[in-house]
This record gives C-alpha cells, sequence and structure tokens, in this order.
C-alpha cells in the first residue's frame, strides 16, 4: 500500500496516515482480498500485519491489457481428435484420403503396371475432389482444395469414384506392389465411403438393394458379369510363333532360328505375369467392365424409384455392345469364347427382365 500524496510504500498497513508526509492513506484491502503488486504476483491478505502473517505468492491472471492485445485467446479452437490414431495426421482424419494416396503412389510405380493416361488422369482429379470433400466435411482448409466449387461436392462424385477405382483395381488384380496399393487404396475408398454415401436413412440405399441381384433372374446376370470379367484375364489375341526357315540372312551359316515358346503361352503366367494379349489390354476393356457393372446398378434399383421407360432395355444395348467388342478386339481363344457365354446369360436376364416386368 502506498501513499497518494509522497509515494511513499507503508511499513506498517495498519497506520492510517503516511508515516512519511502525514497524509491520510488509503484504506486497507479487505481480509481475503488479492492485491496486485509490480511484480505480477499478488498476496492474500488476512487482516493481520505483514510483520505477523507470511504473504503466500500466487500466480496473478492476466492484465485485461494482455487480453486485448492477444488475438489467440478470442480465436475458436477446434475440438480435441478422439478418433483412431493412424488418422491423427491425416488430412480430413479420412480412411478415404488415405486411400487417395495409395492410388497416387501406384500411378508413380507405373513402372510396374499402368491403367493409361485417361483413367491415371480421372484417379488424379477424382482423388483431388475427394479430398476436398472431406476435408471440407471436418471444418479442415487448405489452398489446394478451398478453390473447389461446391457443386463438384455432391455425394454422388465419391461413390462413382469408388466404383471407378474398384474397376480398375480389378483390371490392376496380380502379384506385385503395383497390385496390392491399388487394392488398399480401394478397399479404404469402398468401405469409408459406403458408410457415408450407401448406408443410413438418408443414404443411397433408398435407391438401391444389393439383394435384389439374389432374387430372381438377377442371379443369373450376377453370374454372367463374373463370368465376362474372369475372362478377361485370359488370353485374347493369338500370338504368332516364328518358324525356323535355315540359315539367318547376314548372319554365319551354322546360325539358324529356334523356335521356342513365348511367355503368352504358359497358363499360369498369362495370369500373373504382365503379356499384352489379355482381354484387359484390348481397347475400350475398362469402360466395357464400367457398363457390366453398370447393368448391376440398374438391376438394384428398387422398384419404386422412378424411372424412364427406355431404362429397361438398356441392359439389352450393353449385351449388344459387348458382343460387337468381342467380335472386334477377341478371336477364337478360351478368353472370348467365355467372354460371350457370361454375355449369352446377360442377354437372358436382361430379355425376361425387359419384357416381362408388370405394367
Amino acid at each position: 500500500m502506498h501513499c497518494k500524496e509522497c509515494g511513499e510504500g507503508a511499513r506498517d498497513e495498519t497506520l492510517r496516515y503516511c508515516e512519511n508526509c502525514g497524509a491520510k492513506m488509503p484504506p486497507p484491502p479487505p481480509p481475503g482480498a488479492i492485491r496486485r503488486t509490480t511484480t505480477g504476483v499478488g498476496a492474500v491478505t488476512s487482516g493481520r500485519t505483514r510483520s505477523t502473517a507470511a504473504a503466500r505468492a500466487i500466480p496473478a491472471p492476466a492484465s485485461d491489457e494482455a487480453e486485448d492485445t492477444d488475438p489467440g485467446l478470442h480465436s475458436p479452437k477446434a475440438p480435441p481428435y478422439e478418433g483412431p490414431a493412424w488418422l491423427a495426421h491425416v488430412p480430413g482424419h479420412s480412411p478415404s484420403v488415405v486411400g487417395v494416396g495409395l492410388l497416387a503412389l501406384a500411378l508413380v510405380l507405373f513402372i510396374f503396371g499402368s491403367v493409361g493416361s485417361f483413367w491415371s488422369l480421372v484417379v488424379v482429379v477424382g482423388g483431388w475432389v475427394v479430398t476436398a470433400r472431406e476435408m471440407r466435411e471436418a471444418g479442415q482448409k487448405h489452398a489446394l482444395v478451398d478453390w473447389v466449387p461446391d457443386t463438384l461436392l455432391h455425394p454422388a462424385v465419391p461413390a462413382l469414384f469408388a466404383v471407378v477405382v474398384a474397376a480398375l483395381a480389378l483390371r490392376m488384380l496380380g502379384i506385385g506392389l503395383t497390385s496390392m496399393l491399388w487394392l488398399g487404396g480401394a478397399v479404404l475408398l469402398g468401405v469409408d465411403q459406403y458408410r457415408k454415401v450407401y448406408a443410413g436413412p438418408d443414404g443411397w440405399s433408398r435407391l438401391f438393394e444389393l439383394r435384389a441381384l439374389l432374387r430372381g433372374t438377377a442371379p443369373v446376370a450376377l453370374a454372367g458379369v463374373a463370368l465376362c470379367l474372369l475372362s478377361l484375364f485370359l488370353t485374347w489375341v493369338p500370338v504368332g510363333t516364328t518358324r525356323s526357315a535355315g540359315p539367318v540372312p547376314m548372319a554365319p551359316p551354322e546360325l539358324h532360328v529356334v523356335d521356342a515358346p513365348t511367355p503368352s503361352d504358359d497358363f499360369v503366367y498369362s495370369l500373373i505375369g504382365e503379356s499384352e494379349d489379355k482381354g484387359w489390354d484390348q481397347t475400350f476393356s475398362v469402360g466395357m467392365e464400367l457398363l457390366l457393372l453398370g447393368v448391376l446398378g440398374l438391376m438394384a434399383l428398387r422398384p419404386e424409384v422412378p424411372r424412364p421407360d427406355w431404362l429397361r432395355l438398356a441392359p439389352i444395348g450393353v449385351v449388344v455392345l459387348g458382343l460387337v467388342w468381342t467380335l472386334v478386339q477377341g478371336g477364337l481363344l478360351l478368353g472370348p469364347v467365355l467372354f460371350l457365354v457370361g454375355l449369352a446369360a446377360m442377354g437372358f436376364a436382361a430379355v425376361y427382365g425387359a419384357f416381362t416386368r408388370e405394367a
């Protein structure tokens, strides 16, 4: 306590007058009050003199000036993350973003197997949009994704992207690091987006019923699609062999061509090798795969969902397009033959569903 006139500090706080100038001293603080000092530490007064009561030092609260000048005190803080530890440092804390990262790594390692420049571009753009949507849903911002318009963040975008990634992962199925990365990314995307987009009362489960593929003639179409996809792993293009025709021109006369089996003649190699005569290596193979999966999606639509009348003929059009594609791309080999058998099963289910549906 200091004198208001001369500023002299009182040695005895019980005195009512200044010992230096005799001016009236301010009243002492009430017992239990916190007295601020210049050192930033307050003392609790107990009504006794400083000589008889030991002041107990406690931290003083921040001053009003500090509260006004510190901008961090008034900024909202994000709630603490309480999810899985492996997603703590992932943007949006989303498994889908981890899946996109695995796909990006697989594209970098394209030397071990590539899906082509077009589908690589689709994966890059789609992964960017999915990452932006996941971060937007989590309330996170970043300059690289904030510019994505809201029209591209519709739930249909990640759902279709998950289907495309699953189709590409099936095309890349095999033994190798790239195949494992594609499979891991597709699984993470599919499971996460199924939970966020399909499941729930507001999800797409109100439009599709997957169990419908197990009723009526739908299992026939399902088996046909499975057979068509399996045939794409087999040989579609006949491989010519070089026959010995005597000495090699411009070489010593004792040098002859020796017939040797090509790697694609081996059935096991044709399944896991990098030969370029399989069905997946033909033009528009991934597009045909997506059309076949689209037929299953149409068959899984709930009956109460409104649809145009011409849509019931779409599976038949896919079967006709698949027949033309097989005749153009394939030869008289096991792969194209199995594909035609699968198309026949699909055609039966498509015709039955198109012309026997009740009006």
